[in-house]
């Protein structure tokens, strides 16, 4: 293979890239420049992988790499809108790294071939992280585990989940920590974020009269503090 000085993924990649299982195949959506695909096949965890973006540029920049590193008969790009030119029958990991929550819930909703436990999502949402864990219960997808990871001063959490036949058990309080836990304290720092934006909409729910919700949101903020080990302050 070709002897280039080999870029670093940087940690919120990196965490995603020791998700995707060994000589599966991945799919990376919304690749921008391939580096995640690139690196899988190179190191040789993957023996090929797919990528997308919604955008041509993109797709551009991610092909000049991939011939950068010769790889061109290993990586397969398309410009398509989330998963709708990924071949279901040819791939088993699907990795979303770098979008919104809601972003990728769409995706995820839009490719009913995705309820099928061979499938592996690795899930890195930039915002709104407790509406994509809604969206995987509620749809039967069960969280196996997540990673929190700190990239440029911030925290991020990498989710792997996959289709469950039975449906997986949850609650309200699953949205907000999910399967992060409360050993690690990046983990907790998360939680706690949670909690913090639960009170400030029971504040507002307080200020518009709405007792009912305000009791319910803020009981849910203590809940996510304490399991953070810390008081709500």
């Amino acid at each position: 293979m070709v002897n280039h000085t080999f870029f670093s993924l940087g940690a919120r990649l990196e965490t995603c890239a020791s998700f995707v299982r060994e000589g599966k195949v991945p799919a990376d959506i919304g690749t921008d420049h391939a580096y995640l695909p690139i690196w899988l096949v190179y190191h040789g965890k993957v023996p090929r992988a797919y990528a997308s973006d919604i955008n041509e540029e993109p797709i551009q920049s991610a092909v000049a790499n991939i011939q950068k590193y010769y790889l061109s008969d290993k990586i397969i790009t398309f410009t398509c809108n989330g998963l709708a030119k990924i071949p279901p029958s040819e791939v088993d990991d699907i990795v979303m790294a770098g979008m919104g929550g809601d972003n990728i819930a769409d995706i995820l909703a839009a490719a009913d071939w995705l309820t099928n436990p061979k499938y592996r999502l690795i899930l890195q949402p930039m915002s709104h992280v407790e509406r994509l864990r809604e969206y995987l219960y509620r749809h039967r997808f069960d969280i196996v585990t997540e990673m929190p990871v700190c990239e440029s001063n911030r925290i991020y959490t990498v989710i792997c989940a996959a289709y469950s036949p039975i449906p997986p058990a949850f609650t309200e309080f699953d949205f907000y920590a999910g399967k992060l836990g409360n050993e690690n304290p990046l983990s907790r720092k998360l939680i706690e974020k949670q909690a913090g934006i639960l009170k400030a909409a029971a504040d507002g729910m307080k200020a518009q009269g709405n007792a009912e919700r305000e009791q319910h949101l803020r009981a849910l903020s203590e809940q996510l503090y304490q399991y953070a080990g810390r008081e709500n302050i």
